[in-house]
């Protein structure tokens, strides 16, 4: 486990134990993938930064562990949205317009997961939900499953949140392109040890609605159905803080 994450996860799962129940807010990246970052291209390897054992590199922002605390708490969240790193999803047509926003109630859906059971966003009334965008194959996904935040993420934070937070992944690349398909997403479960479910929107409709670019990317909703963050997981793809 990498340095990066520890402390903001420590401070989550604190913050929930507790509480039952930055920069400006980034403008939409481009719609073929991350401004700051092509898709699917690696940063250099060796563009990590040096830290001191136990401490988070200079600059870094735990965007969704720090959403998450503030919601825990009881208050607003302070950077509802924050600009995502990481793959273009990849979707099987350009979309339409997103009807997700900020500070409104989260679009329904129903989607598949990998052994073809129904998840809606309705089983989750009155529970905090936290939509990851996943692509297994994804470099930026693989790096924060394997060294980076989400290594435990999800289920440090299900585990604080007493049975009141949920994590799901949804993964909307179409067929034929990189990282979809039920077979491949449930090797990566079993692979990273995951406890949630994948969801398979094939057809990008879900994907679309909610505006999702990257992958990861990061959405959450409240226990009353409003979406109160969307953006990045923080601003360290690959373990490289970004200004």
């Amino acid at each position: 486990m990498k340095l990066i994450h520890t402390l903001p996860c420590l401070a989550l799962a604190l913050t929930f134990a507790c509480s039952q129940q930055a920069e400006e807010p980034a403008k939409e990246p481009a719609a073929d993938a991350a401004e700051a970052e092509p898709a699917d291209a690696k940063p250099e390897a060796d563009a990590k930064p040096e830290a001191k054992a136990g401490e988070a590199p200079e600059g870094y922002e735990a965007y969704l562990a720090n959403a998450l605390g503030d919601l825990g708490a009881g208050k607003a969240v302070a950077m509802a949205e924050s600009q995502p790193y990481g793959c273009s999803v990849k979707y099987a047509d350009a979309g339409g317009e997103a009807s997700a926003k900020v500070g409104e109630p989260a679009p329904a859906f129903t989607l598949k997961d990998t052994a073809g059971a129904d998840v809606s966003l309705a089983d989750f009334k009155g529970k905090t939900v936290i939509i990851e965008w996943f692509n297994p194959d994804c470099p930026f996904v693989v790096y924060a499953h394997g060294d980076g935040p989400l290594n435990d993420m999800a289920k440090k934070t299900v585990d604080a949140g007493g049975g009141e937070v949920v994590w799901i992944a949804i993964n909307s690349g179409a067929t034929g392109k990189q990282g979809h398909g039920a077979e491949r997403n449930e090797q990566a479960r079993k692979d990273w040890k995951l406890d949630h479910a994948v969801l398979l929107d094939e057809d990008g409709a879900v994907g679309h609605m909610y505006g999702a670019k990257t992958t990861p990317q990061m959405y959450v909703v409240n226990p009353e159905g409003v979406l109160v963050y969307a953006g990045g997981l923080d601003n360290a793809p690959m373990g490289e803080v970004r200004s």
